[in-house]
């Protein structure tokens, strides 16, 4: 959410962070075992109603207890391995590459009970007045389709506004192929957050450059334009896009 300083309104720019450094945390709200846990942008950084992104790793048998946000509502995407989401008593079996989404009031918790890491990405935006939405499980990964253009991008967008309140637009998985570019302009009523699945990329903002691999997270403000390179060589680029509206 942008700043005013003596009246004046003073908007952030873009933001680049990693996965690098997680923090553990031994039962997380009451969980079981140890999660490996970052937070990657702090909403009072961004543009709009954001309240933080993050980025987290549940060890085998580990678990987050259930709780319930009663000021945000919330995203999951699984990244890699398999979760089990308890959401107001009810199981969800998830794998990666599922959305899961969590309305405001709900109680939720997250468990790995397999025998590798899970890995997940998180998001939290402010509310806005109405009644709580039904939680959803959506497969991204099966809504990628090619470019209408011929550009050498797959992409899958998942629209957020029926499962919230709060100001969230979309959710999208791009895939850019060896050697393409991806570009876009954010447009003036949006902030976005890219994280990087698999590859590695250089993510350019107003021509200022982030190179890393999986687990970079680069936050585009409104109105700035940005670029995608593969940089792997070969293979291709995933990552995801999460986009908030700003008023």
């Amino acid at each position: 959410m942008a700043t005013v300083v003596r009246g004046e309104r003073r908007p952030f720019g873009p933001i680049a962070n990693d996965v690098s450094g997680l923090a553990s945390t031994l039962s997380q709200v009451g969980g079981e075992g140890v999660c490996r846990w970052k937070m990657l942008m702090n909403g009072m950084h961004l543009e709009g109603e954001w309240n933080c992104v993050e980025y987290v790793v549940i060890e085998p048998g580990a678990s987050v207890g259930e709780h319930v946000h009663l000021r945000t509502e919330e995203i999951y995407y699984i990244v890699s391995g398999r979760a089990v989401v308890t959401m107001d008593g009810v199981e969800i079996h998830a794998e990666a590459g599922d959305l899961i989404t969590t309305p405001i009031g709900s109680a939720h918790s997250i468990a790995n009970r397999g025998d590798e890491d899970m890995h997940f990405f998180v998001t939290e935006v402010f509310p806005n007045a109405g009644p709580a939405k039904a939680p959803a499980r959506v497969h991204v990964p099966g809504l990628l389709a090619d470019r209408a253009d011929g550009a050498d991008i797959r992409s899958a967008s998942v629209d957020l506004t029926p499962y919230f309140t709060g100001d969230w637009q979309r959710f999208r998985l791009v895939e850019v192929a060896a050697g393409s570019r991806w570009e876009e302009t954010v447009p003036a009523g949006t902030s976005v957050v890219l994280h990087v699945l698999e590859g590695s990329a250089r993510i350019a903002v107003d021509s200022i450059g982030h190179t890393g691999g999986a687990g970079l997270s680069v936050a585009v403000p409104p109105r700035y334009p940005f670029t995608v390179d593969d940089t792997s060589g070969s293979g291709r680029v995933s990552l995801i896009v999460t986009e908030v509206g700003v008023a």
